[in-house]
């Protein structure tokens, strides 16, 4: 953008918004640099000027890369990992119920985000903490894996509506 491309665009700002407001614009814009990463934002210089972008977040870990970091027990590791496919499938604790359920049942304090991806560490480091036995029956039975048909759940619901 040359000089009289930018004093245009300046003018049909000041014009719409004021002076007040392009210069209050203008002094976050020169401070963004400063607070940038803070904010969620990066400045590049370029050839042409500085350009604002937005930081693009990583997304969170997943259950399962979460779990490979873990020190494992030999014999219960790949329990350990098949349960965090399953999170990440959302086969095992599918909703943040089953979270609260499973932490009510093994006396874990829930954690305080509600998010399912929140309560990996201290739902997973509950599990490892567990003999393979109880470990293998979670695998086995699929409890806290949410309903796993709907079928039973549409007869239990017939069955009462019956008999009302």
């Amino acid at each position: 953008m040359t000089a009289d491309q930018l004093a245009i665009s300046l003018l049909e700002l000041v014009r719409d918004q004021g002076v007040k407001q392009v210069y209050r614009a203008l002094e976050e814009v020169d401070g963004l640099d400063a607070a940038s990463s803070s904010a969620g934002f990066r400045t590049v210089q370029t050839g042409r000027g500085v350009i604002v972008r937005k930081e693009k977040r990583r997304p969170a870990a997943t259950a399962l890369e979460r779990v490979k970091k873990m020190d494992l027990p030999t014999d219960t590791a790949d329990a350990v990992v098949e349960l965090a496919r399953r999170f990440d499938n959302k086969t095992f604790m599918p909703t943040l119920g089953d979270i609260t359920n499973f932490c009510e049942v093994y006396d874990i304090d829930q954690p305080a985000s509600k998010s399912r991806a929140a309560a990996v560490p201290r739902v997973f480091s509950a599990i490892v903490a567990m003999d393979a036995e109880d470990i293998q029956i979670l695998l086995d039975y699929g409890s806290f894996s949410g309903p796993s048909r709907p079928g039973p759940i549409a007869d239990a619901i017939a069955r009462s509506t019956a008999r009302t």
